[in-house]
């Protein structure tokens, strides 16, 4: 008897079947992957700008509102096309004030610890936290001029 049996085409059925989900699946994560990262990159240029506006506002004022101790924000930013001007990625960002600490028994430091924290979010300004898609970032800098 030539050919196959039932049992063998089945068998060859399952296992195809079985590699293009597998195949298929891998598509999606790689596709999936290349977006997350994308917005991070985009996150963490939002936490950079916002840090480096922080700066400036530290060395022209360091009693500046924005600097007290304590939880700031949320500010909400907006990454939009260039093109089209459509929106690609909404932000809420969020930044702590700390002091920072000296190791120095009585001593303390002129100094402030900031830690800014971007989330992804809704349109209505809600956190977008979708799973599988982290997208929160945080960066954390120290604050202080610089002796004369």
């Amino acid at each position: 008897m030539r050919g196959f049996s039932l049992l063998e085409v089945l068998i060859a059925l399952a296992v195809l079947t079985a590699a293009l989900l597998t195949a298929g699946h891998m598509f999606f994560v790689t596709a999936a992957s290349g977006s997350l990262a994308r917005s991070k990159g985009t996150a963490s240029l939002v936490a950079q700008d916002l840090l480096e506006s922080l700066s400036a506002s530290y060395r022209q004022n360091p009693l500046s509102a924005d600097l007290d101790w304590g939880e700031h924000g949320p500010r909400q930013t907006l990454i939009a096309n260039p093109e089209d001007g459509s929106i690609l990625n909404r932000f809420s960002i969020t930044w702590q004030v700390n002091p920072v600490p000296d190791p120095r028994p009585g001593k303390a430091l002129d100094a402030k610890l900031v830690t800014a924290t971007v989330f992804p979010a809704m349109a209505d300004g809600t956190t977008n936290s979708k799973p599988g898609m982290n997208k929160i970032l945080s960066i954390s800098t120290i604050l202080s001029l610089r002796a004369q």
